[in-house]
């Protein structure tokens, strides 16, 4: 696997996050804490990408909120995207780099969005209970 992804700042620009092949536990964990502070993109990738089955989960974050997504390829060669799903949050829908999406699919709970990558870096998988298409 391979984490990396990039943050954006008015003053500097897009801002490249050092790619780390073969993170362990703590590395996951301190980049995904350090880069969540800032908006932007981090992204933890099974390479290669395997035919069928999760591939890669994203955290795109933006001022505090921030929003999972993991892909995954089906067997017929389609395409999902799983994401979270708090029905309580409500259909307000909120801003994440430009693009918006609705509270029940935003976190900022960055325990969560931790446990998440931490899953996906040791079975290859989020709990479909946690991220759902």
């Amino acid at each position: 696997m391979v984490i990396g992804g990039y943050t954006l700042s008015p003053e500097y620009g897009r801002l490249q996050i050092p790619l780390v092949d073969q993170p362990t536990m703590e590395d996951v964990k301190s980049i995904i804490f350090e880069y969540s502070k800032f908006d932007g993109v981090t992204s933890l990738s099974i390479t290669p990408a395997p035919e069928a089955g999760p591939y890669e989960i994203n955290l795109y974050s933006d001022s505090g909120n921030y929003l999972l997504m993991l892909n995954q390829y089906l067997d017929d060669g389609e395409h999902v995207v799983r994401t979270l799903n708090n029905a309580s949050a409500g259909t307000q829908l909120i801003d994440v780099l430009g693009d918006c999406y609705q509270a029940s699919l935003i976190t900022r709970d960055i325990g969560i969005v931790i446990s998440c990558f931490q899953e996906f870096l040791s079975a290859g998988d989020v709990s479909s209970l946690v991220l759902s298409v």
